[in-house]
């Protein structure tokens, strides 16, 4: 299996909130993304925090897990616990610090052989390429409820202005809804996580067109964000692309 992954602030930002982890521990891959919400530089520590703080509660846990969903419920729990705190600290009679809260999305992708188990929550993605382009995670987005709920139809969506407001996130609220799934991975089976400011420029027709198998990782994953940079760029663009074929590359 081969892996890259890289992040560009966009055309229009002045920082870059989405942070990103990948890591190799003894038989598992660990890949982490989080796109920060709050505004300026609390995006930036929100998910700095998600994913330092994931990433070492699953190496230090996971032999304890005998089903890596209940870990991965865990480990969201655990970030979600803490950037929650500094919210209350911040917030505090006491500490007039800021009145805003900061949060931030959460993918956490863990793959054990061929087996791909992944938690999720707020509007980054994971798509799955196989014989077919399919989204493996569902946002937890204001248009996508309206969408679910009928409120708005698809083409209306395109065309929504508040494609940002998000109904879940880590930190924001004291307890945090995780969705948590896992899929078998095949040969020749490329796996794509995103942030939004990928998904809010490129439609999944073009993203699928991007993804084939005879390119590397990293020339996908540069060629999508080069694709981004030549349009609007309007927020962070991070992708992270898995190929399951042969070593990992960092």
């Amino acid at each position: 299996m081969s892996f890259y992954m890289d992040s560009d602030r966009g055309n229009v930002r002045q920082n870059n909130e989405d942070s990103f982890l990948f890591e190799q521990f003894e038989k598992l891959n660990i890949l982490i993304l989080a796109d920060g919400v709050g505004g300026h530089e609390d995006g930036e520590i929100a998910s700095g925090y998600a994913v330092n703080i994931v990433m070492e509660y699953i190496k230090s846990n996971y032999k304890l897990y005998s089903d890596y969903l209940h870990l991965l419920v865990d480990a969201f729990c655990e970030a979600n616990k803490v950037i929650y705190e500094i919210n209350l600290e911040k917030n505090s009679e006491e500490n007039k610090i800021s009145n805003r809260l900061m949060g931030t999305t959460l993918e956490v992708l863990l793959f054990d052989g061929d087996v791909l188990y992944f938690g999720h929550v707020g509007d980054s993605r994971i798509y799955i390429k196989d014989d077919n382009f399919r989204l493996l995670t569902k946002d937890h987005s204001l248009v996508q409820y309206l969408y679910s709920s009928g409120a708005l139809t698809e083409e209306e969506v395109k065309n929504y202005n508040d494609k940002n407001s998000i109904l879940r996130a880590i930190g924001m609220e004291k307890h945090v809804e995780v969705d948590v799934s896992s899929v078998r991975i095949k040969p020749k089976d490329i796996i794509l996580v995103c942030s939004d400011g990928l998904t809010n420029e490129l439609d999944d027709d073009k993203i699928s067109e991007m993804l084939d198998f005879k390119y590397s990782a990293k020339e996908m994953v540069d060629n999508i964000i080069s694709t981004v940079k030549n349009g609007l760029a309007r927020d962070n663009v991070t992708v992270g692309i898995f190929k399951n074929d042969e070593e990992i590359i960092c």
